[in-house]
């Protein structure tokens, strides 16, 4: 039996993934997670959220150590904030401090946080 249980397919990687193609993958299916959890609760009324809860504490401490604390935050809000009640995508502020501008910005998409992510990266 494998670490992880006898029906967890682990599948080896046959080349090494880009730092773009695993954060496309973890975050993509951490969302994945996320809301098939609020499917749960929300039309089957299972509250597994008290049995979720150290795991997704865990992976966020993974992913604040990793990726920092304002991409860290990045990332969650995007996770966990990004939609309304009504379920509408809720923009981000970018606020560029040397134009003095300030830009709403809808991220819709893993493909796009990543892009988002870079394009604060390189100001």
């Amino acid at each position: 039996m494998t670490p992880f249980g006898k029906h967890l397919n682990i599948k080896s990687r046959t080349k090494d993934p880009t730092d773009k193609d695993l954060f496309i993958e973890v975050v993509g299916l951490l969302n994945e997670c996320w809301v098939r959890s609020n499917v749960i609760e929300g039309e089957f009324g299972l509250g597994i959220s008290n049995y979720e809860e150290p795991f997704y504490i865990v992976i966020e401490n993974l992913i604040y150590m990793h990726y920092g604390e304002w991409k860290g935050d990045i990332m969650l809000w995007w996770l966990f904030e990004r939609f309304d009640e009504d379920g509408s995508v809720l923009p981000i502020n970018l606020n560029d401090h040397i134009k003095e501008t300030e830009e709403e910005i809808f991220i819709e998409t893993v493909e796009e946080l990543w892009e988002f992510i870079k394009k604060i990266e390189l100001k």
